[in-house]
């Protein structure tokens, strides 16, 4: 039985089988093309693979007759999981899947219009915010521009088209008193380890979670950021199981050496002298992943009945106190991993309400 809308059938003989337009003749008729397979999984790949690069008889030149989803398929598998880390991918797909299959994936590549875009846009905003459906569109017009290079597309589908103007996110930020709170409480919690480093070295929970006690250098008093975890999806038959994957951190500048304070480092040879495993936050001989850092983090905030804050949080939190204390911007930048002293300010610009009260009464009192 074939599976809807794609031309895919179990054979007799057990193996799979899938039928494509591989052109039209010179009289206008359909030519199609087949290809075979011991999995449907195999067929729906290589089904993706020839839609994506069929040639016309007629006109002698490359067409896609495939659907936008024949297309993103395509992109997906061929494109995009050789040049980005899984992590990556896993998030471009997950937007895809989510918001932009469900709209227009159906519509065949070569009919797809402005106004098809815009009225994906339209239906989109509703549902989420404006900030999140930038970031979706910047993943479909990446698709769509490279179907421009082969010319399956022109690239006014989706150069003229116009976003609602996204606002700038609000920075969660712990206060001075929350912030000591916090790190008393942690120092007082098996589990609050992952915690104190983040809120006095600024690193991501990733960063953490994938932290090896080899990476410290406890003579100098320094950790080193080589690697991240973070739980993706395996998109195999069984699509909704996930695996935890060790990649590079985030960008080149993510990888970076952080000082340690006395603090943090004596917290942390107490944890070694107890620890069986190769990775620093843990209780067995393996890691903790994400999510479980994620869930202890939440029971130590219900615990001190504190505002529901996200991890991430503790990083803000730590770059917003090195605001508080004067440190040059450049320094802030280069601890957090950020690209540029930009994106710093960009994303801290105007988060530290204390720091505004104290220069305004500072121009006052002149």
């Amino acid at each position: 039985m074939a599976r809807k809308g794609e031309n895919i059938y179990k054979r007799k003989d057990g193996r799979w089988e899938g039928r494509y337009i591989k052109g039209r003749k010179a009289n206008g008729l359909i030519h199609y093309g087949y290809v075979y397979g011991q999995t449907y999984t195999e067929v729906k790949k290589k089904l993706t693979i020839k839609k994506a690069t069929m040639f016309s008889a007629q006109d002698q030149s490359e067409q896609f007759y495939g659907s936008l989803n024949n297309w993103l398929d395509y992109w997906l598998e061929k494109i995009i999981s050789t040049k980005v880390k899984p992590g990556t991918f896993d998030s471009y797909k997950s937007k895809l899947d989510c918001h932009v299959r469900p709209l227009i994936g159906e519509i065949r590549l070569s009919d797809l219009t402005v106004e098809h875009i815009n009225k994906f846009i339209e239906n989109t905003q509703k549902k989420i915010s404006i900030n999140s459906l930038h970031s979706v569109f910047r993943v479909l017009k990446t698709s769509l521009r490279y179907a421009q290079k082969l010319h399956f597309v022109k690239s006014s589908v989706y150069e003229n088209v116009e976003l609602p103007k996204g606002k700038k996110p609000k920075i969660a930020t712990i206060s001075q008193f929350e912030h000591k709170l916090l790190i008393r409480e942690a120092k007082r919690s098996s589990n609050g380890l992952a915690m104190l480093m983040s809120l006095e070295t600024g690193m991501r929970i990733g960063e953490i979670a994938g932290l090896k006690w080899e990476d410290i250098d406890f003579e100098n008093r320094v950790l080193s950021i080589k690697r991240t975890l973070q739980r993706v999806k395996t998109y195999t038959e069984s699509s909704d199981k996930t695996q935890i994957i060790e990649e590079k951190p985030k960008s080149e500048n993510s990888e970076r050496v952080i000082p340690l304070s006395s603090d943090l480092l004596e917290q942390l040879l107490s944890k070694k002298e107890l620890s069986k495993s190769a990775y620093v936050v843990s209780k067995t001989q393996g890691f903790t992943e994400p999510r479980t850092i994620r869930y202890q983090f939440k029971r130590l905030l219900q615990k001190v009945k504190l505002a529901d804050y996200s991890f991430h949080a503790l990083r803000h939190s730590f770059a917003t106190r090195c605001l508080e204390k004067g440190v040059n911007i450049a320094v802030i930048s280069s601890l957090l991993g950020h690209a540029s002293t930009k994106m710093t300010l960009d994303i801290y610009t105007n988060s530290n309400l204390t720091e505004e009260r104290i220069a305004v009464e500072a121009v006052a009192a002149i």
